[in-house]
């Protein structure tokens, strides 16, 4: 029997503002009972991803199904180990494991039939990346597919697993490898500057980066140029995805009240309450907001508190006349809460195109870990 190719359902995707297509490949059902069940689960799981659900148990079986038919060294046992990777779903060390065991044996398998320097390998290459918990292995894997993707004579996808590296640096090992991911940002963000759009997506992607790296060396003014722009495009091109240009809203207001300019951050609260319609039944969430200070003499007696209140959110997203409605453990507390929250932005509620005042309340809760 002639074997074929399985489809991967895997793509170099920078975010989740791009699409990846899926592709499938006709498999034989009527071959030895083993194909059968693989052709049956395969189905199965292609049936799954479209509808978007099962797709994690319906991966599991055709990966196993598939290593029975195919063996443990070929090209499909390798994408099929990607694909359940990839549906895995839920967080902690244990399913990380998983997920990263998956990569390493696609990887092996894609590097031994086509070579360590292989662009077949890059995709099991960022999974492991992705799922280790070192360090120093994610920067040897990331280093590995931007040395792989220089062999393609392709600047741009050079650019774009540079990005790819500097968003899994920064996102996982800041603290360890900040260098390394700044250097990749600046490199990608350089070429994307030169060659690129100032709407395209690598672009968007490159400048939120970018700015968090500002934020981050509380460089402000830096981060809220990059964050300017990025509104400016979509202000421009009304047919992105308005996800985005609310998260660059809502980081410009968290910026300029850090610099103390809050009148600036009004018209970004102004913007995201246009964007997003009202709904009465909804809760009221900050865009912005200050922690309260804990008491120091509770604190030194190991007491806690709450402070339930009432206020008003006006037509700039300000707090206004904060009441308690109740509380507990003193008047401290009271006052930290009230303190605090004066200094939170909301969005405003508009009615007929036009912002109003709204009535909002909160409640915080005062703990010490013990």
């Amino acid at each position: 029997m002639k074997r074929q190719q399985l489809a991967l359902f895997i793509g170099l995707s920078l975010s989740a503002l791009s699409a990846t297509t899926l592709s499938t490949t006709a498999l034989a059902s009527q071959a030895s009972d083993p194909q059968t069940v693989f052709s049956q689960a395969y189905q199965s799981y292609l049936a799954a991803v479209k509808a978007d659900e099962n797709v994690q148990q319906t991966a599991k079986l055709a990966y196993t199904s598939g290593k029975a038919v195919y063996g443990k060294s070929d090209d499909n046992t390798a994408n099929l180990a990607i694909n359940y990777a990839k549906a895995i779903k839920g967080y902690g060390d244990e399913l990380n494991e998983q997920r990263f065991a998956l990569y390493n044996e696609a990887h092996t398998i894609l590097a031994a039939n086509h070579g360590k320097q292989s662009i077949e390998t890059i995709d099991a290459l960022l999974g492991q990346a992705n799922y280790t918990t070192s360090a120093y292995k994610a920067a040897n894997f990331l280093e590995q597919v931007i040395d792989i993707a220089k062999t393609q004579n392709k600047p741009k996808f050079v650019a774009d697993m540079k990005l790819e590296a500097a968003s899994l640096l920064a996102k996982k090992f800041s603290s360890k490898k900040y260098r390394e991911a700044k250097n990749y940002l600046e490199e990608a963000d350089e070429y994307y500057q030169e060659n690129l759009p100032e709407n395209s997506l690598e672009r968007i992607k490159a400048d939120f980066l970018m700015a968090s790296f500002a934020e981050g060396r509380k460089k402000y003014n830096q981060a809220i140029e990059r964050l300017n722009r990025i509104v400016n495009v979509f202000d421009s091109n009304l047919n992105f995805d308005h996800s985005a240009e609310l998260s660059a809203h809502s980081k410009l207001i968290g910026l300029y009240e850090k610099q103390g300019k809050s009148e600036e951050a009004t018209k970004h609260c102004l913007a995201i309450a246009k964007m997003v319609p009202w709904k009465e039944s909804q809760e009221q969430t900050p865009l912005y907001r200050v922690n309260p200070d804990y008491p120091l003499n509770k604190a030194k007696q190991g007491r806690s508190g709450s402070v339930a209140m009432e206020f008003e959110v006006d037509t700039a997203g300000f707090v206004k006349n904060v009441s308690i409605l109740n509380s507990d453990g003193g008047v401290s507390f009271e006052k930290s809460a009230i303190k605090a929250v004066e200094q939170w932005r909301y969005a405003p509620k508009f009615e007929k195109g036009q912002p109003v005042s709204a009535t909002s309340q909160v409640r915080l809760d005062f703990k010490i870990n013990r």
